[in-house]
């Protein structure tokens, strides 16, 4: 990190190593040389040597001391001593010669020659023949002359051409040294040439290094220069200290936030500026730890959250340090407003939940009681104009309860808590059964209703058949409220490549204008006020839609002409569904109740009479015995003293709440601990029907109350009369879930997935008991939801109503209640074994 002009150290190091590499390489070219000069010094005074040396001479006069010889030996004669004594000193002379070349190394590449080394193996045979004869009798010597004579004339052959084959490798030896000095002359010139180079390229080097080192000191000035009006500039303080933390630099930013001249803040310690940190005492500043938060105090002692960063480097061999801070006071009193306003709006969030559900509450408990009592009205004797004044009540109440489904409806979506099914569902059934029933608004406004099914035939779908149709009804609804003698038609179209469904909901009403197309999936946007205002409705309708084709993953949009109609189009995710075995072809029709349903003994729980009065009366009239509490705690106390089959709880109530009874119920062992609850409240937001599953509750049903709403509380109970093995198992089951599987899957499948689902729980069953003694209540929770799950699929209600007990006691981490309802799991499991046993057989 350089600051103030400091030196570039990375700079000063590369000169230094190109310096270093432009020696090396010079000392190593003149090496080189030298040593091939040397080289070639050795060459040329072997070469001299080699011109001057007797070699060549030895070997001619090889052939010439032969010839010397057989001169000698022809002029032999007994009558003359000094004769044989000249042949004998030409035979030694001879003799020498030959032992040279033969044994001298210089003599040796002659020899390597076949031809050569074979003439003179016969030359030392005559001459070691020779020697014999002078050494035994000197005197023979003239006897033997003529056989002397003809051997030397065979030798003389062998002796010409031994002196030929030497003189000529003599020959080439000297050409190739000759050759070699010649290379090594021309090696040494373009060693030479080369090191001239060499020298020129870096005196080329140190040139260009010189202009790049003016250069980089210019740019060095320059960088200085603007390093100092950029901290000069700085809106951040820039500190600098010595390694003993005494304030060596002190910029105008850091001037302006601490009150300090910078000639005041020379010298200061920094512990005058910079809080340390009081919770670490071997290292109070942040060194090197990036940015953080400490607190600064200024000139006149006022402490200022400050944001800083520290780091150590070196400035002309000494260590330094620096520091940049930032004055975050008004961010930090941002921050806390930020959080103010955050917790507010949260409060205000509780707050229109906490205000959604009391007025759910409190606008359903009277609508109860309204239509309630209209349904049981319905069932006396009315003249005409009473029975015209009662379908208005009841219109106004379905109005009105319609307007508080759609605002539940919009604070579920809001909320994320909405959950959505996957099953199987005919698109052209749901329309139809839409049509039915808006073909009353349909003929007051006289339109026609059309479906068309573009393409292929529309089996099957997977997906939320509720949801579905719930944002059928409200485009099928909207195009009928604004066409008047007109056409309403829905086209259904399903993508087999995409999986998708498309939805397009045409008619030819009023219209709406281009510029309101992109609001009209807002919130009680009115397209047209006139007409608007002459038609009923809370302005959630196509906001509802807009949330449940976004929840569901699917697109929409809008198309119209005012004055010409308009084209309302949805494209949701479906996958066709399978067709399993034993699936009825049909669509499945919406299973209708009993005409004839047994009577059953009801437990009513309801703090407010008039509710207790309409659930009493329709129940009665449906032929069932009731009984009634009028808080929690007093349906606990007579759900101790007698067995009922069905229990109906409030949730609101004093004294002890519906929550809390049912708890009560589900936890302690009594006559109805496994009895189907069913909640009646007007709280239906996610929160509280999860809380109420949650405690033990078997399902939940919204006021107010219908008939058809009961109608449904009685599946799966018990039916007097009925085979089974214990009063206190019977329910167990839910007959109407097992009903539909067995109709969906058909008798042989169902009762396959039957016999899977036993097996897997024995052994689901044993590795709960393995988990509990672990004590790995994670694990078990997870077990437990799973086996929980697959239990409520096949319909096995009991089991899965204490394995979501035994969840929550997991998950609150209560072992010791687990180990304690073991037993009771374990018993549950063996009467429904028994059960599905005898249904089987």
């Amino acid at each position: 990190m350089r600051l103030f002009g400091a030196p570039s150290f990375r700079s000063s190091i590369l000169k230094q190593v190109s310096a270093a590499v432009a020696l090396c390489l010079l000392i190593f070219a003149l090496n080189a040389i030298y040593r091939h000069g040397v080289q070639v010094k050795h060459q040329i005074d072997a070469l001299s040597y080699a011109n001057a040396d007797s070699q060549q001479w030895s070997l001619v006069q090889l052939d010439v001391e032969f010839g010397q010889m057989e001169r000698a030996l022809l002029r032999l004669d007994p009558q003359q001593p000094d004769t044989i004594d000249a042949f004998l000193k030409r035979f030694d002379i001879f003799y020498s010669r030959v032992a040279i070349v033969g044994e001298g190394q210089s003599f040796q590449p002659i020899f390597v020659d076949a031809g050569a080394r074979e003439d003179l193996k016969n030359v030392q045979a005559f001459l070691a023949q020779t020697a014999n004869l002078i050494d035994e009798n000197r005197a023979d010597l003239p006897r033997e002359r003529s056989n002397l004579l003809a051997q030397m004339g065979s030798l003389e052959q062998d002796v010409r051409a031994m002196t030929l084959m030497g003189l000529k490798v003599f020959s080439d030896q000297v050409k190739l040294q000759r050759e070699q000095v010649f290379h090594s002359l021309v090696k040494l010139a373009l060693l030479t040439a080369a090191l001239i180079l060499a020298i020129s390229a870096g005196l080329v080097a140190l040139w260009f290094l010189w202009r790049f080192g003016s250069r980089a000191a210019q740019s060095l000035g320059r960088a200085k220069n603007r390093l100092e009006a950029m901290i000069g500039t700085s809106l951040d303080a820039v500190i600098v200290t010595d390694d003993t933390l005494h304030i060596t630099e002190f910029n105008g930013a850091a001037e302006k936030i601490f009150g300090y001249a910078r000639d005041e803040a020379i010298g200061l310690q920094l512990s005058r500026l910079i809080t340390p940190d009081p919770d670490d005492s071997t290292n109070p500043y942040p060194f090197g730890q990036g940015l953080v938060k400490l607190l600064a105090k200024r000139d006149d002692g006022t402490v200022f959250p400050a944001e800083l960063s520290i780091a150590a480097t070196e400035i002309s061999a000494a260590r330094s340090y620096v520091t940049f801070l930032r004055d975050i006071s008004a961010r930090e009193a941002a921050r806390r407003e930020l959080i103010a306003a955050r917790d507010t709006a949260m409060a205000g969030e509780r707050a229109k939940a906490h205000f959604v559900a009391v007025m759910s509450h409190e606008l359903r408990t009277p609508l109860n009681g309204l239509l309630g009592t209209l349904e049981l009205i319905r069932d006396t004797d009315l003249d005409a104009r009473q029975a015209r004044y009662i379908e208005a009540m009841d219109q106004s109440g379905q109005i009105l309860l319609h307007h508080v489904n759609d605002v539940l409806d919009v604070e579920r979506l809001d909320a994320g808590k909405l959950k959505f099914e996957n099953v199987a569902y005919a698109p052209t059934d749901i329309v139809h059964k839409i049509f039915v029933a808006q073909e009353n608004a349909a003929t007051a406004q006289r339109n026609k209703l059309e479906l068309e099914v573009v393409g292929p035939e529309i089996g099957l779908l997977m997906g939320d058949p509720t949801r579905v149709r719930q944002l059928m009804v409200n485009l099928i609804g909207n195009a009928i409220k604004f066409t008047k003698d007109g056409l309403v038609r829905v086209e259904l179209q399903h993508d087999r490549v995409q999986n998708s469904l498309e939805i397009r909901v045409i008619d030819t009403g009023i219209g709406i204008a281009r510029d309101d197309l992109n609001r009209i999936f807002d919130d009680f946007f009115a397209a047209n006020a006139t007409v608007s205002d002459e038609i009923a409705g809370t302005g959630l309708g196509l906001g509802i839609v807009r949330r449940l084709i976004e929840a569901m993953g699917g697109t929409y949009g809008a198309e119209s002409e005012l004055g010409e109609g308009s084209v309302f189009w949805v494209t949701l995710p479906a996958k066709p569904a399978r067709k399993l075995q034993g699936a009825a072809s049909s669509v499945v029709q919406l299973r209708q109740p009993p005409k004839d349903i047994p009577s059953h003994d009801i437990l009513v729980v309801e703090d407010n009479p008039l509710n207790r009065v309409v659930m009493r009366e329709m129940l009665i009239r449906a032929g069932h015995s009731v009984w009634e509490a009028k808080d929690g705690q007093a349906g606990v106390d007579m759900a101790q003293e007698r067995v009922y089959d069905v229990i109906l709880m409030d949730l609101n109530m004093p004294v002890m709440n519906g929550l809390e009874a049912t708890r009560h119920i589900r936890g302690n062992p009594g006559a109805n601990q496994y009895t189907k609850i069913i909640a009646v409240t007007a709280n239906v937001l996610p929160e509280a029907v999860e809380n109420l599953l949650q405690a033990g509750c078997d399902k939940v049903i919204s006021k107010p109350i219908t008939r058809a709403a009961l109608s449904t509380v009685f599946d799966g109970t018990r039916m007097p009369g009925s085979t089974a093995p214990d009063p206190n198992t019977v329910q167990l089951l839910d007959s109407a879930v097992r009903a539909d599987l067995q109709s969906t899957f058909g008798e042989k499948a169902f009762s396959e997935l039957q016999q899977d689902f036993l097996t897997e729980g024995r052994m689901r069953l044993a590795l709960l008991r393995q988990l509990v003694d672990a004590e790995d209540m994670t694990q078990y929770a997870q077990l437990a939801h799973r086996f929980a799950g697959s239990s409520a699929i096949i319909g096995i209600c009991g089991l899965h109503r204490i394995l979501k007990q035994h969840e929550t006691l997991a998950t609150e981490g209560k072992t010791e209640k687990i180990r304690e309802g073991l037993e009771q799991l374990a018993a549950i499991w063996a009467d429904t074994e028994k059960v599905l046993s005898l249904k089987a057989g």
